[in-house]
C-alpha cells in the first residue's frame, strides 16, 4: 500500500485504506454509531496524491440514539490508478 496520512481522523478512528482491481477504486473503513451515518468523498485527486474525505453526519435535532458503534466499509472509484500517490484521510462532521 502507499503511504497513507491519517493525522486528521479523531485518535480511534479506524485507518484501513486499500486498492482494488486495476488500482482505480480505493477501499476504506469509516466509522459511524448511534443516529450517525458515515460516507466517504473524494477531496482531491491530482498527479501528486489524492485525498478522501470521510463524513460523519448526524441530526440536527438531538433524539436518543442507540451507543453502538459500527465500522462500515466504502470504495469510491478514481480517474486514474492510484499508483505510488500517497493518500491522505480528511475528516468532517456535518448535521443535516
Amino acid at each position: 500500500m502507499t503511504k497513507l496520512d491519517a493525522a486528521k481522523l479523531p485518535e480511534a478512528y479506524p485507518r484501513k485504506v486499500w486498492t482494488e482491481g486495476d488500482g482505480t477504486r480505493i477501499g476504506v473503513t469509516a466509522q459511524e454509531g448511534g443516529c450517525s451515518r458515515a460516507s466517504v468523498e473524494i477531496g482531491e485527486q491530482s498527479t501528486d496524491k489524492v485525498v478522501l474525505t470521510m463524513v460523519e453526519t448526524s441530526p440536527k435535532v438531538e433524539q436518543m440514539c442507540t451507543m453502538d458503534i459500527r465500522y462500515p466499509n466504502f470504495t469510491v472509484t478514481l480517474n486514474a490508478p492510484l499508483g505510488d500517490r500517497p493518500v491522505t484521510l480528511d475528516y468532517q462532521q456535518r448535521k443535516v
